[in-house]
């Protein structure tokens, strides 16, 4: 038998002879479960798929199962690959076949042992190495059955929260990459993420944070007038003096109330305030390229390619152009003022302290589609995919089904907040809840969501997050701004 070790590399160097029977242990091998998910302890069991299937269309079903029919061929492979049974780890070769003369390769394998290799292995890696080792496995890792029954076994509860409104262009692959990430980092908070705090030259509650360039820089927005420019990427626990060398850019009385909203499109960002006032700001340079204004306070706002969307105090849902002088459009559709706003290509979407949510054609801003009442006022929206996730002051976390032109509420949850839902966010990832309790909620992104963790640094309440590429910002009314941010040796 030849001899085998490890190269200077550090990658296995094992040459495999037909003279005699080998036996490999996964765990030596350094693959290791990945991002288990504590519902579902029988993630670590092989998946498969049936033979021939690779490039053609699968039942989604048939990859939990390891007993299914098998062609000759790979019942054939088998006879040849033999894994021990019963959640080993171990794989039992059988060289003295005549069908190896010399060296093994790892396109050889059954597709149930490639899938149970998998399995142990992160997606990141499945797509950018392992997938790209031949086409057989390009076509296998490219099914996307493969990437629902992942998803499937490692978190058993609905996915998507709402069926996607077009199936054949929802990127299973994609969302399973990011869940898993998410999963991984929220999971291991003291082994993957660094919290700091931001406190230097503010004298008043932070109301709006807002993450830009990535995650690389953060807008703080605060009672004092202060608009600040943090410089993410500056913190670090080897130099305790980072959370104040890493203020970048500070506007005294950027505004003459308090900040309250904060936006960015591209490389340029929006302030909205009590002043009624909305500004726009070149980031490179920071210097004011625009000013428009309302008839009342800004409270919330959205922001796209040439058009700035902002709710108001005085109910009126307002429309500018950042190019131009004077509103475009101003309509009224709530008859208190609205604390919420979100919007995509088609609609807008706004949460009113009348306790209503209004779903409206912004392509006709005269008609209201639907309104939707809910028990307490909604004080925060996230949309993505059709779903509109609304937090209220009660402490409540609503979903509504904002696909198809409709509005409907879905479903009513207790996350474990204790008082208002000040801030939600919802990616393919993950669920991210605020709330004046002190408390930030991460939690899975499933029709019924399952608490990840529950972050207690703050100790004032919790106006608003940010999140953006594993930095999650924290606005404090006890005059600071919390951030998490993951390690630099734990970069993704």
């Amino acid at each position: 038998m030849a001899n085998s070790g490890v190269n200077e590399d550090g990658n296995s160097d094992v040459t495999l002879k037909n003279d005699d029977v080998i036996e490999l242990n996964l765990q030596q091998l350094n693959i290791i479960p990945h991002c288990n998910s504590k519902e579902d302890p029988q993630i670590n069991e092989p998946s498969t798929l049936p033979d021939g299937a690779l490039g053609k269309e699968v039942d989604s079903e048939r990859y939990d199962h390891l007993n299914c029919n098998e062609s000759d061929e790979s019942a054939s492979r088998r006879n040849h690959f033999n894994c021990c049974g019963n959640g080993s780890s171990a794989l039992t070769l059988d060289l003295k076949d005549d069908a190896f003369e010399s060296i093994v390769t790892l396109d050889l394998l059954p597709y149930e042992i490639i899938l149970h290799i998998a399995s142990y292995l992160d997606s990141k890696f499945i797509v950018s190495t392992l997938s790209k080792v031949c086409s057989s496995f390009s076509d296998l890792f490219n099914d996307v059955n493969f990437w629902k029954s992942r998803i499937r076994r490692r978190w058993p509860k609905e996915y998507p929260a709402l069926p996607a409104k077009d199936p054949e262009t929802f990127d299973w692959k994609e969302a399973c990459i990011k869940r898993e990430l998410e999963f991984c980092l929220w999971s291991n908070v003291a082994k993957k993420l660094d919290y700091f705090v931001f406190e230097h030259g503010l004298y008043g509650a932070v109301d709006t944070v807002h993450l830009v360039e990535n995650g690389n820089l953060l807008a703080v927005g605060s009672r004092d007038r202060y608009l600040n420019i943090l410089d993410v990427t500056k913190l670090t626990k080897e130099d305790e003096s980072s959370p104040v060398s890493c203020r970048i850019f500070c506007k005294d009385n950027a505004h003459d109330g308090w900040i309250w909203t904060i936006n960015s499109f591209d490389r340029t960002l929006s302030t909205g305030s009590w002043d009624t006032r909305i500004k726009f700001w070149d980031l490179p340079t920071m210097s004011q390229i625009h000013e428009a204004r309302a008839n009342s306070a800004i409270l919330c706002s959205h922001f796209e390619s040439n058009l700035y969307i902002a709710g108001s105090y005085d109910k009126n849902v307002y429309q500018f152009d950042p190019r131009l002088a004077g509103v475009l459009s101003k309509n009224c559709y709530h008859r208190k003022p609205i604390l919420c706003l979100v919007a995509n290509d088609n609609y807008i979407m706004t949460g009113s302290e009348d306790s209503t949510v209004a779903f409206y054609d912004r392509r006709h801003t005269a008609a209201v589609v639907k309104k939707q009442k809910l028990q307490q006022y909604p004080m925060s929206m996230s949309y993505d995919n059709g779903q509109l996730w609304v937090g209220d002051k009660g402490g409540s976390v609503h979903l509504l089904d904002a696909s198809s032109g409709d509005l409907k509420l879905v479903k009513t949850y207790n996350v474990g907040h204790a008082q208002k839902v000040t801030g939600i966010i919802h990616t393919p990832g993950v669920l991210i809840t605020c709330s004046t309790d002190k408390t930030v909620k991460v939690l899975e992104p499933n029709l019924d969501p399952g608490l990840i963790v529950n972050l207690t640094e703050m100790t004032s309440e919790v106006a608003e997050i940010s999140y953006r590429n594993g930095v999650l910002a924290c606005a404090s009314s006890g005059m600071c701004v919390g951030i998490y941010k993951r390690r630099e040796n734990d970069q993704q």
